[in-house]
């Protein structure tokens, strides 16, 4: 190979690895899934991510600089977002091959769907009974108002127990949350159960219900 090919394909390569250092890091991998959900302030983010506003606005540095996030102002805020929608697509494919490939990860997704209290159901078989169910929707309002499954209602996981009373006991209660890296509705699912409810845990993203929903 002759220096300029190989100067071409190192630059080439150089320049995919900024992407690389992007998802280099668990929490930012994290920043990434949440922001497939909705657009979010630093603020937003540190508090769904549990970290602080410092170590967000770090994070949020390196992934601008990988040009996975870009920025708007809204006034005295900045708000981050996706630079293109095949980011999230290349997050649900990580996850879909950490799955099939990492065994502690399977293992870990076991154990929270055998808990007690916690129904799963599969992508499938919600849409074939979304008719006669009740589709929660346990994300924090912002991300229901960015998009969510039709006919769903919105109570957010840390509003359901002051809320029991606007679902319904005598119904199929199918809980979503933002997918299978968010425990959020097992824990939601849980709760119902033990307070009388039929509810079942749907492991999937509104994102996954919408291609499931073109693909029919």
């Amino acid at each position: 190979m002759d220096k300029e090919a190989q100067n071409y394909k190192n630059q080439l390569y150089s320049e995919l690895a900024r992407l690389g250092k992007g998802i280099s890091s668990d929490k930012r991998l994290e920043i990434l899934d949440l922001l497939t959900q909705s657009s979010k302030s630093v603020d937003s983010i540190s508090k769904e991510a549990g970290i602080s506003v410092a170590n967000t606005s770090r994070h949020l540095q390196v992934l601008k600089g990988s040009h996975l996030v870009k920025t708007v102002k809204d006034g005295n805020r900045v708000i981050y977002s996706l630079t293109s929608k095949k980011i999230g697509k290349l997050i649900h494919l990580l996850v879909k091959i950490g799955e099939e490939e990492l065994s502690e990860m399977r293992a870990i997704e076991q154990q929270a769907d055998h808990e007690k209290g916690v129904k799963i159901i599969s992508l499938e078989q919600a849409f074939s009974w979304r008719r006669n169910s009740v589709l929660l929707d346990v994300r924090p309002v912002d991300e229901y108002e960015a998009g969510h499954v039709d006919g769903s209602i919105n109570i957010p996981l840390s509003e359901l127990e002051n809320n029991y009373d606007k679902l319904p006991k005598g119904k199929r209660i199918i809980v979503y949350c933002r997918g299978r890296l968010c425990v959020n509705s097992n824990q939601a699912t849980r709760s119902l159960n033990e307070h009388g409810f039929d509810a079942s845990s749907l492991n999937s993203s509104y994102q996954e219900w919408r291609e499931l929903s073109y693909a029919r």
